[in-house]
């Protein structure tokens, strides 16, 4: 697949060997991989290069992932980009207010390489359903519009 059309995931991790790692699994998967080691990296990045998904820690240095994510929700330009957390809190308050922030998904860690491939098929598939409704829509016109000339030029005859 070529680099221009490959869905695009940022990785936001602060520890290393986890962005590293979920780097290789996902190019392994032909996704084109970014990465940012905390909160602020990460707004910074998902604005200038607008991936098709994030991948977001919850406890990070500078800015946590909870933070990020509200902020990401508040940006016109990042507000649609789906955010999965990667999370090791198993405390349903911390998964209750990372939904709350306006995470799509979360998957506890360690991560499931199986399910992490499922999950992310699964968002990037749903997130596509607008743009097709949208254009499904605008098919809908043109028939309405070509049948409605037909009638009219049916019934002046």
């Amino acid at each position: 697949m070529s680099a221009l059309l490959r869905e695009r995931i940022l990785v936001v991790d602060d520890d290393a060997n986890i962005r590293a790692l979920l780097t290789v699994l996902l190019e392994n998967e032909g996704y084109q991989v970014l990465t940012a080691a905390d909160g602020e990296a990460s707004i910074v990045t998902a604005t200038t290069e607008q991936p098709d998904l994030i991948l977001l820690d919850i406890r990070m240095p500078k800015m946590d992932g909870l933070q990020a994510c509200d902020k990401l929700r508040a940006n016109p330009s990042t507000h649609a980009i789906p955010v999965i957390f990667l999370t090791a809190f198993n405390s349903h308050d911390r998964l209750e207010q990372a939904i709350e922030m306006g995470a799509d998904d979360f998957l506890a860690k360690p991560i499931d390489a199986v399910e992490l491939r499922i999950r992310i098929r699964a968002m990037l598939q749903t997130r596509s359903i607008p743009g097709e409704m949208e254009r499904l829509g605008e098919y809908i016109k043109t028939v309405k519009a070509l049948r409605a000339q037909a009638t009219e030029s049916f019934q002046k005859r």
